[in-house]
Protein backbone atom coordinates (compact mmCIF):
# COMPACT_ATOMS: atom_id res chain seq x y z
CA UNK A 1 0.00 0.00 0.00
CA UNK A 2 2.79 2.43 0.89
CA UNK A 3 4.60 1.71 -2.34
CA UNK A 4 1.45 2.44 -4.33
CA UNK A 5 0.94 5.76 -2.52
CA UNK A 6 4.56 6.68 -3.11
CA UNK A 7 4.23 5.93 -6.82
CA UNK A 8 1.03 8.02 -7.00
CA UNK A 9 2.42 11.04 -5.13
CA UNK A 10 5.80 11.13 -6.87
CA UNK A 11 4.43 12.57 -10.17
CA UNK A 12 2.52 15.24 -8.23
CA UNK A 13 5.68 16.29 -6.39
CA UNK A 14 7.74 16.31 -9.58
CA UNK A 15 5.10 18.41 -11.36
CA UNK A 16 5.05 21.03 -8.61
CA UNK A 17 8.86 21.12 -8.57
CA UNK A 18 8.88 21.57 -12.34
CA UNK A 19 6.59 24.61 -11.99
CA UNK A 20 9.17 26.37 -9.83
CA UNK A 21 12.02 25.96 -12.36
CA UNK A 22 11.22 29.08 -14.50
CA UNK A 23 11.05 31.36 -11.44
CA UNK A 24 14.30 29.92 -10.12
CA UNK A 25 16.00 30.47 -13.48
CA UNK A 26 14.72 34.06 -13.52
CA UNK A 27 16.10 34.77 -10.03
CA UNK A 28 19.47 33.19 -10.81
CA UNK A 29 19.73 35.27 -14.00
CA UNK A 30 18.94 38.46 -12.08
CA UNK A 31 21.47 37.62 -9.39
CA UNK A 32 24.19 36.93 -11.96
CA UNK A 33 23.47 40.18 -13.83
CA UNK A 34 23.75 42.21 -10.64
CA UNK A 35 26.92 40.38 -9.69
CA UNK A 36 28.44 41.08 -13.13
CA UNK A 37 27.71 44.78 -12.79
CA UNK A 38 29.18 44.84 -9.26
CA UNK A 39 26.14 46.57 -7.88
CA UNK A 40 25.75 46.91 -4.17
CA UNK A 41 22.41 46.66 -2.50
CA UNK A 42 20.39 49.88 -2.41
CA UNK A 43 21.24 52.12 0.55
CA UNK A 44 24.26 50.00 1.53
CA UNK A 45 26.38 53.15 1.41
CA UNK A 46 24.24 54.78 4.11
CA UNK A 47 24.73 51.74 6.31
CA UNK A 48 28.49 52.26 6.17
CA UNK A 49 28.16 55.97 6.98
CA UNK A 50 25.84 55.30 9.91
CA UNK A 51 28.18 52.58 11.21
CA UNK A 52 30.81 55.33 11.59
CA UNK A 53 28.78 56.66 14.53
CA UNK A 54 29.08 53.47 16.57
CA UNK A 55 32.41 54.31 18.27
CA UNK A 56 30.98 57.59 19.56
CA UNK A 57 27.82 56.11 21.10
CA UNK A 58 27.30 53.87 24.13
CA UNK A 59 27.19 50.15 23.30
CA UNK A 60 23.58 49.79 24.48
CA UNK A 61 20.72 51.91 25.69
CA UNK A 62 18.72 54.83 24.41
CA UNK A 63 19.94 57.50 22.01
CA UNK A 64 17.89 60.56 21.19
CA UNK A 65 17.14 61.55 17.62
CA UNK A 66 16.15 65.00 16.41
CA UNK A 67 15.44 65.42 12.72
CA UNK A 68 14.90 68.46 10.56
CA UNK A 69 12.38 66.58 8.42
CA UNK A 70 8.75 66.86 9.58
CA UNK A 71 7.46 63.98 11.73
CA UNK A 72 5.37 61.39 9.92
CA UNK A 73 6.76 62.04 6.45
CA UNK A 74 8.19 59.19 4.41
CA UNK A 75 11.75 60.63 4.22
CA UNK A 76 11.77 61.17 8.01
CA UNK A 77 10.63 57.62 8.68
CA UNK A 78 13.17 56.27 6.22
CA UNK A 79 16.02 58.09 7.98
CA UNK A 80 14.79 56.82 11.32
CA UNK A 81 14.52 53.17 10.26
CA UNK A 82 17.90 53.10 8.50
CA UNK A 83 19.56 54.69 11.52
CA UNK A 84 17.82 52.28 13.91
CA UNK A 85 18.93 49.32 11.81
CA UNK A 86 22.56 50.49 11.59
CA UNK A 87 22.86 51.38 15.27
CA UNK A 88 21.14 48.36 16.84
CA UNK A 89 21.12 47.27 19.70
CA UNK A 90 20.85 50.93 20.68
CA UNK A 91 17.28 52.23 20.76
CA UNK A 92 16.62 55.50 18.94
CA UNK A 93 14.08 57.67 20.71
CA UNK A 94 12.56 60.79 19.13
CA UNK A 95 13.54 63.92 21.02
CA UNK A 96 16.49 65.21 23.00
CA UNK A 97 15.79 63.68 26.42
CA UNK A 98 18.70 61.23 26.43
CA UNK A 99 22.40 61.68 27.20
CA UNK A 100 23.45 61.18 23.58
CA UNK A 101 21.45 62.79 20.78
CA UNK A 102 21.83 62.49 17.02
CA UNK A 103 20.81 65.67 15.24
CA UNK A 104 19.94 64.91 11.62
CA UNK A 105 19.93 68.01 9.47
CA UNK A 106 22.22 70.70 8.12
CA UNK A 107 24.60 72.42 10.52
CA UNK A 108 22.73 75.73 10.14
CA UNK A 109 19.49 74.14 11.39
CA UNK A 110 20.99 72.43 14.46
CA UNK A 111 20.62 75.36 16.90
CA UNK A 112 16.89 75.46 16.10
CA UNK A 113 16.54 71.70 16.65
CA UNK A 114 18.57 71.36 19.85
CA UNK A 115 19.42 73.57 22.84
CA UNK A 116 23.14 73.86 22.11
CA UNK A 117 23.81 75.33 25.59
CA UNK A 118 22.78 72.00 27.19
CA UNK A 119 24.78 69.77 24.83
CA UNK A 120 28.36 69.51 23.65
CA UNK A 121 29.28 68.44 20.15
CA UNK A 122 30.85 64.97 20.09
CA UNK A 123 31.35 64.49 16.35
CA UNK A 124 29.94 66.13 13.23
CA UNK A 125 29.46 63.96 10.13
CA UNK A 126 29.77 66.27 7.12
CA UNK A 127 26.77 68.56 6.89
CA UNK A 128 24.24 65.73 7.27
CA UNK A 129 24.16 64.93 10.99
CA UNK A 130 26.08 65.19 14.25
CA UNK A 131 26.26 63.51 17.64
CA UNK A 132 25.81 65.60 20.78
CA UNK A 133 26.19 64.68 24.44
CA UNK A 134 24.29 66.24 27.31
CA UNK A 135 26.34 68.50 29.59
CA UNK A 136 25.90 67.49 33.24
CA UNK A 137 25.82 70.47 35.57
Amino acid sequence: MRRALTILTLPILLLSAWDSVPKTRERVALWSRMRERHRVAPDAAWDAVYAGMIPYLPPRGRVGLVQVLPQGTLPQQRQYFFLQYALAPRLLMPGADDEFVIVYGPAAARPALLDIARFSLVKPFDDEFAIYRRIHQ
